[in-house]
């Protein structure tokens, strides 16, 4: 038997019908995962990051990070040794959600902190967001870490 042109034309859109069932049923089944849950009450409590930003570039340096030997190495400023009051590192991963994790800011009386990578930490990329509190005055600091 041949194909005539309707018979082909016919195979063409079948073919096309299932191309499109496959592209809607994946698309379905795609999980986007938000910036934060809570997006719209953090961006209304933003002005105090950026406050606590000029604060923190008010300072002789920034926090210093190191990642080696799957540790990451967080030393604060010289003139924030013993005066963090609290602080907090949020650990961002953008590319899974199951993998942000928030920890204390805990550094020790000469300014450090060590993160254990793959036990407290999964390796992943990061957006780390570090705020603390020292002398009544908040401060923040970002940085994009890639720990693996």
């Amino acid at each position: 038997m041949a194909l005539n042109f309707g018979h082909k034309l016919l195979l063409v859109f079948i073919a096309f019908g299932l191309l499109m069932g496959t592209l809607i049923y994946m698309s379905v089944k795609t999980e986007f995962e938000l910036v934060s849950k809570d997006y719209y009450k953090e961006e209304l409590a933003y002005q105090q990051v950026i406050d606590a930003r000029k604060n923190a570039e008010t300072l002789s340096t920034s926090i210093n990070l190191l990642y080696q030997d799957k540790e990451l190495h967080l030393l604060m400023p010289a003139e924030m040794k013993n005066r963090v009051d609290s602080g907090e590192i949020y650990f961002y991963c953008p590319a899974d959600a199951k993998k942000d994790t928030l920890l204390r800011l805990v550094p020790d009386s000469s300014g450090k902190q060590v993160i254990a990578i793959g036990q407290t930490v999964s390796p992943a990329a990061y957006k780390l967001r570090i705020n603390w509190k020292a002398g009544g005055k908040s401060y923040y600091q970002e940085n994009y870490m890639n720990l693996h």
